[in-house]
């Protein structure tokens, strides 16, 4: 029997005597070491694959027997009647989340091979050669703008000798379970249960992102624990004694700041509007204390935000515009009925997981507001998660109306789920005090298989995706397959050889090596330059006119569709491809006048275009 409750319950399982909760036959010791073992058997399917079995059957399977091994354990120890201590709900909550992250290190255990990895990998190198944050990063110009992390990378690079790489996995591992646990600690005091803190964070873990980018060497991993931190600390100063004493948490909250808005844009401004609903959330209760100091915090947050974007980074609207922009021309679609078909999200199955998930989501969240209104609707904190978990239902409109729908969706999840993940937690609690009250079995299961379904969601549909669930040979413009040792030697030749900061013509797998490895600067919109059967006088003028120096060609172009989709970067043709592209389309640069051949490893050639 699957439940959990509230507080009450957490005090019936305290108790002695006949009515004490019997004591759990899965000790959280056994959970460590099942889902150690998950691991192992994932790290052997991850091997399985580089040995050229990552499109069977039955190494798919061990990946998912290794996921079974991880998450379940964990969600039935967790959500079993039977007695269960704070601490040990808190060491539950670490398991799963050093087991998830140890899986995320065995898909690429030798170097980075995600491309906002390769990104900020290239950010810190350049910080390491050059002594300076602001050194120019081809890959993500708004990067030395936001240096939180190379910087805190390469100090602990100059001061431990360790590479850029292990260093890298150091500090987006300890960020990663720093925020975990401080999200735990923010549900626990706000609901004053540690149970149903336990079953929020495993809600959340349903966040698609939650396994990778989230815990990858990318500045939103190190902005979510500030993030996580300025709430917890705005809790704290509104507290009536917190512990530690005002001035404390206030420094705290103010330093936290601080970090944040030198690392990551989006986390500040969303820490901003977080506090904003906080203080409209304590206005309406009645909470004085708690309006004025979320109220101040959130000045100071986004007072900080807005001088760094205007003084330190004012890039940062031009890098966000067209993210922005096309998010709103969706919704402005979405309401005049011209709504544009969203992109596949991959195998049928993956989008009946998905489309169950969000329709139990929606059911669910109106359960957990009935239970604000009912019993916590005086509880600032608790009424702001509930206004600001409405927020799930932009995401979902968002997910089903635009063209990049469901990428802009998970972006946003990351800090939607947050509020999302209590509020559903509050449903489930309701629902598991019923099956206790009335020994109902199936509803305590049926618990059980949300919150699995929440979590299996998340890594059904969450990165890698599908078609390169298991590491595995080359695959042609694909994601991390692509980043293969034949691209990378090409792309170190290229920075020997020739410079920094050349322009390349790539494709979609080449572009973040060309960028990071080689540091050179790759243009997005070249697809021109590879469709087009011959290279003819148009075709040179537009090449001119984007200033392209060097033009990269994978011959392997031509033996498959791209997994992806898409063979580049900005490619108008996404999605329509009937079929690979020609040899002709490839070897057409072979004597041309003033095209010269500089490099040639077999499947990767160079040209040098004139001029």
């Amino acid at each position: 029997m699957v439940a959990v409750a509230d507080a009450s319950l957490e005090n019936q399982q305290t108790t002695s005597g006949r009515h004490a909760a019997p004591r759990s036959h899965l000790p959280v010791s056994v959970v460590a070491i099942i889902a150690a073992t998950g691991v192992l058997v994932i790290a052997a399917a991850y091997t399985a694959g580089r040995f050229g079995h990552a499109n069977s059957p039955w190494a798919d399977r061990a990946y998912w027997l290794g996921q079974a091994l991880i998450v379940g354990p964990v969600a039935m120890r967790l959500l079993s009647p039977r007695v269960l201590t704070a601490a040990q709900t808190a060491t539950l909550i670490m398991i799963a989340t050093v087991a998830e992250y140890l899986v995320v290190v065995c898909y690429s255990p030798a170097a980075f091979t995600y491309a906002d990895e390769l990104r900020h990998w290239r950010g810190t190198v350049n910080v390491l050669q050059t002594g300076k944050l602001s050194a120019v990063n081809y890959l993500i110009p708004i990067g030395p703008h936001y240096p939180g992390l190379e910087e805190l990378t390469a100090a602990l690079v100059s001061v431990t000798g360790l590479s850029v790489f292990t260093a890298g996995l150091i500090i987006a591992g300890i960020a990663h379970l720093i925020f975990v646990c401080v999200l735990y600690v923010l549900f626990r005091e706000v609901g004053g249960s540690y149970r149903i803190a336990g079953v929020a964070v495993l809600c959340y873990t349903g966040d698609s992102l939650f396994e990778s980018f989230d815990s990858m060497f990318t500045y939103q991993t190190l902005g979510l624990p500030f993030f996580g931190l300025i709430l917890l600390a705005a809790w704290k100063l509104a507290s009536r004694r917190p512990a530690g004493g005002r001035v404390s948490w206030l420094a705290l909250a103010v330093l936290t700041i601080a970090a944040m808005v030198v690392t990551h844009h989006i986390t500040s401004y969303v820490t901003a509007i977080m506090l904003c609903v906080v203080t409209i959330a304590a206005l309406i209760s009645g909470n004085r204390r708690a309006a004025a100091w979320t109220g101040l915090l959130a000045a100071l947050a986004a007072g900080a935000a807005a001088c760094w974007l205007v003084f330190a980074a004012p890039q940062t609207w031009g890098y966000l515009e067209p993210y922005a922009s096309g998010t709103l021309k969706s919704i402005q679609a979405s309401f005049s009925g011209h709504v544009s078909a969203p992109k596949s999200n991959g195998p049928e199955g993956n989008q009946v997981l998905a489309t169950f998930t969000v329709l139990m989501v929606s059911a669910l969240l109106p359960v957990g507001w009935w239970q604000v209104w009912r019993r916590y609707r005086r509880h600032t904190w608790t009424v702001a998660m509930a206004i600001a978990s409405v927020s799930w239902y932009g995401i979902v409109v968002l997910r089903l109306t635009a063209a990049d729908g469901s990428e802009l969706a998970g972006r946003a999840a990351t800090f939607i789920y947050v509020p999302l993940a209590y509020i559903v937690a509050l449903a489930l609690g309701h629902l598991a005090g019923r099956a206790v009250r009335w020994q109902a079995r199936p509803v305590a299961v049926a618990v059980l298989v949300v919150v699995l379904t929440l979590m299996f969601d998340g890594l059904i549909n969450g990165w890698p995706p599908y078609w390169e669930r298991l590491p595995g040979p080359y695959q042609v413009a694909g994601a991390e397959r692509s980043v293969e040792p034949e691209v990378i030697d090409g792309a170190t030749w290229s920075l020997a050889l020739l410079g920094r900061g050349n322009r390349f013509a790539s494709d979609y797998g080449a572009y973040p090596v060309l960028g990071s490895y080689g540091d050179q600067n790759a243009i997005r919109n070249v697809a021109y330059l590879y469709t087009s059967g011959t290279y003819g006088v148009s075709t040179r003028l537009q090449a001119e006119a984007q200033a392209i120096r060097y033009v990269w060609v994978d011959r392997r172009l031509s033996h498959s569709l791209p997994v992806s989709g898409q063979y580049f970067a900005v490619d108008p043709e996404q999605g329509k491809y009937k079929h690979p592209l020609t040899n002709a389309d490839l070897d057409k640069f072979n004597g041309q006048s003033g095209v010269d051949r500089i490099y040639d490893s077999g499947n990767v050639v160079i040209f040098e275009l004139p001029g």
